[in-house]
This record gives structure tokens, C-alpha cells and sequence, in this order.
């Protein structure tokens, strides 16, 4: 009888955690080209992010997960403070700090709720040209097990939201790089 009871209110849940379509709040990102306006100084150029050669992505997440365009999106966002113009998808620039980004670890299978294989997580390793002087380093983790009820969100939904919390990793990182830095859950 108690189950009777409960079958709605865990439908409804359910049926609510997949209505979401974009869950992770990215920034809309558009290439323009010029760099947008900020209030900081300097220029920041930001190289097309890549997946690791070597790196299995699924088809699906390749596609529908927009990670390459979702990642510089919200260092853009979250590091709008920091410079003057943030270009995204930019060539090598001998005059700003120039930002590679290379996505190189991804979860390589299906999630879903019976298979209870955990979460979900980004790794990406990345590096900055300071004004043509000196190169610096960084790798960076983020692992979502999708909070309450996190069993029932999308694998997109859940990379998302650990490439967003990197985006802030790596702006907070933008403020004070150091050489060979690691970042996030490492």
C-alpha cells in the first residue's frame, strides 16, 4: 500500500530531473571576431579546446554534450574581471596570454540507472603563454555524482556541470598561475 502511495510522487521525479534541457547553465558562446569588452586589462586569447588524441570519447558525448565549446565558454565568463577582451577560438598571440586547453579523460561508458557505475568526470590539462615569455601548466579534475537524485540526470547534464566548476577552476588559476599547478579534485 505505502509503495501504491509512492509511485507517484517518485514518477513525478522522475519525469522532472529529464525535462532539464540545459542543464548545465552554460553561457551562450558565440564566435565573434573581436574580443568582448571587459573591465580588466590585457587580452586573452583562448585556443579551440581539443580532446587528447589518444582519448576514446563516445559518439553521443561527442555530439550532444558540446564540451568543447561549453569549456572556454565559461572561462570566458568566469574570468571577464581579470582582462580587458577574452577571444575565443584564437590563434597564437605573441601579444596576450594565449590559453591551450586539451580535454584528456572522460568516463568511456553508458550510465544509467541499473548499472549504478557512479558518476561522471572531466580531466583536461592545459597550458598559458604569458605575453610570449613563459609557459605554464596546469591539470584539473571535476567528478560529479549528480546530488540528490543524481542517478536520474543525464551524462551530459552531469559533464556539464563538472566542466563549469572547471571553467572557474581554471579562471581562479588565470588570477596567479603557477608552473604545473593542479586544479580541482587531484
Amino acid at each position: 500500500m505505502k509503495l501504491v502511495k509512492l509511485l507517484p510522487i517518485l514518477l513525478s521525479l522522475f519525469i522532472v530531473s529529464c525535462a532539464n534541457n540545459n542543464p548545465s547553465g552554460a553561457p551562450s558562446v558565440e564566435n565573434e571576431a573581436k574580443p568582448v569588452a571587459y573591465s580588466g586589462i590585457g587580452t586573452l586569447k583562448i585556443a579551440p579546446v581539443i580532446f587528447a588524441k589518444d582519448l576514446q570519447v563516445r559518439e553521443a558525448v561527442r555530439k550532444e554534450c558540446q564540451l568543447l565549446t561549453k569549456l572556454p565558454g565559461f572561462v570566458q565568463s568566469y574570468a571577464q574581471d581579470q582582462y580587458a577582451g577574452i577571444d575565443l577560438d584564437a590563434k597564437r598571440s605573441t601579444k596576450s596570454d594565449y590559453l591551450k586547453i586539451e580535454i584528456t579523460d572522460l568516463p568511456k561508458y553508458k550510465k544509467n540507472a541499473w548499472a549504478g557505475r557512479g558518476g561522471q568526470w572531466v580531466t583536461v590539462k592545459g597550458a598559458l603563454l604569458r605575453k610570449r615569455k613563459k609557459t605554464m601548466t596546469f591539470t584539473a579534475n571535476r567528478g560529479s555524482m549528480g546530488g540528490f537524485m543524481g542517478a536520474y540526470k543525464g551524462t551530459c547534464a552531469l559533464l556539464g556541470g563538472c566542466t563549469k566548476t572547471l571553467g572557474n577552476d581554471i579562471a581562479e588559476w588565470l588570477k596567479n598561475p603557477v608552473d604545473g599547478a593542479t586544479l580541482g579534485d587531484m
